[in-house]
């Protein structure tokens, strides 16, 4: 059903309900990141009453029903010989009728400015999900410098055009703010800040220590110098021995296809027994993601930058103790809300490889070595911030930025001559 077209006499302020159309390439977040923001976020803005729907390339009848549920519609991108072609116009996107399209970064963010600037008329959001200039620097293509200026240009770019620009959380909103100074922006001045939300179980249980010690690492792994997966790897192989059954180091979210060759790169870096390392790829299953949480002792974010880093906040919501990056977007907001109470989740990092190898290992030590105090600590930290965090009050603050946008539009649109 398309929407139907406002009258004059209609609120365009804060307070009214439109149509999202949801851009992004998958829905189901099997690597965490845009997907898993994405998809909480739909969510969000399903729940407060929007119409809502988002757009993937192509989507199983398990992510359909589960979108269904979400309250959200899920649309595919059209086929070609060569596979889904998320830039071509979608017939059944357009049909839907968007008062507002949302694009995120460089993933779906020129898409989403063809779906609101030339197939459709609607306002365009764009979100800011990475600051290049950090991550290029280690991710070892050589191309650093030419990476950045391209990334950059498309941001700038898009955000020309955007009626509303946001950025996740406090460093990647801060960090754009930078980027786009002196730019001639359409849209609300000011980059708005979107915090992610804490979802947490209905009835939350106390959670005991597991019988085993894993050590947790949640995400893409293909940028093992960005993500600090060899930092992990030699920080455990470090930390002295101690009662009880051995620390081993679990991660979750390769390629299955490369899983046993990022084992062997771990277990020669960090020289741990091959069975004290274990690597498994990506997983849709929500269920599977939740066993890795349930049964780890701890759940590490190394990355030596990171422009907030969800699955913190994932191992927060799930009980289980996390220590977080210094140099992430989630340990800002960590401190911003629980102030020095925050600071057992953090581990600096000093750019120095042998520093911060001991700086963690030391961490995991101190975590592991009182399990029943790190996981009471973990549930006072859950407790204090469910309620703080919350998906309903990033979908208002995204609804109140649009709405400003569209009221400042209007005179200008009731000023055309017809």
């Amino acid at each position: 059903m398309t929407a139907q077209p406002r009258t004059e006499h209609e609120p365009y302020g804060p307070g009214t309900l439109r149509s999202y159309l949801f851009l992004c390439t998958m829905w189901a977040p099997a690597r965490g990141g845009v997907p898993a923001f994405n998809r909480l976020f739909a969510t969000a803005m399903a729940e407060a009453g929007h119409r809502t729907a988002c757009l993937v390339e192509s989507a199983t009848a398990q992510e359909h029903e589960d979108a269904r549920r979400c309250g959200v519609k899920l649309l595919t991108a059209e086929m070609t010989p060569a596979g889904p072609d998320f830039l071509l116009r979608s017939t059944s996107a357009v049909d839907f009728g968007a008062d507002v399209v949302v694009g995120h970064d460089r993933f779906s963010g020129c898409e989403a400015w063809a779906y609101a600037r030339k197939y459709a008329s609607a306002q365009l959001v764009y979100i800011a999900h990475t600051v290049p200039a950090e991550i290029e620097r280690y991710k070892n293509t050589g191309e650093a410098t030419s990476r950045i200026e391209e990334r950059e240009r498309i941001i700038r770019g898009v955000a020309a055009e955007a009626d509303v620009v946001a950025g996740v959380g406090p460093r990647i909103a801060r960090c754009t703010d930078d980027l786009l100074a002196g730019e001639d922006i359409t849209g609300v001045s000011g980059v708005v800040r979107l915090d992610p939300g804490l979802i947490t179980p209905p009835t939350p249980t106390s959670r005991r220590p597991p019988a085993m010690r894993h050590v947790l690492v949640l995400g893409r792994t293909e940028d093992i110098g960005l993500k600090g997966l060899d930092i992990a790897a030699r920080a455990v192989a470090d930390v002295p021995v101690l009662p009880g059954p051995p620390l081993t180091l679990l991660v979750r979210g390769a390629y299955a296809e490369e899983c046993d060759g990022l084992h062997r790169t771990l277990v020669k870096v960090s020289r741990l027994a091959p069975e004290r390392i274990d690597v498994r790829p990506y997983t849709v299953d929500p269920a599977e993601l939740r066993r890795d949480l349930a049964r780890s002792a701890l759940c590490l974010m190394p990355s030596r930058v990171e422009g907030f880093g969800l699955v913190a906040l994932e191992a927060i919501a799930a009980g289980t103790p996390v220590l977080v990056s210094g140099s992430s977007g989630v340990a800002e907001l960590l401190r911003e809300v629980l102030g020095r109470s925050a600071e057992p989740m953090i581990v600096e990092m000093s750019g120095d490889e042998k520093t911060d190898v001991r700086r963690w290992s030391g961490e995991i030590a101190r975590v592991t070595s009182d399990l029943v105090a790190s996981f009471k600590y973990a549930e006072d930290v859950r407790t204090r911030l469910a309620g703080r965090l919350d998906w309903r009050a990033t979908a208002r603050t995204l609804a109140d930025a649009v709405g400003r946008a569209a009221a400042a539009a209007r005179p200008t649109l009731l000023a055309r001559p017809s």
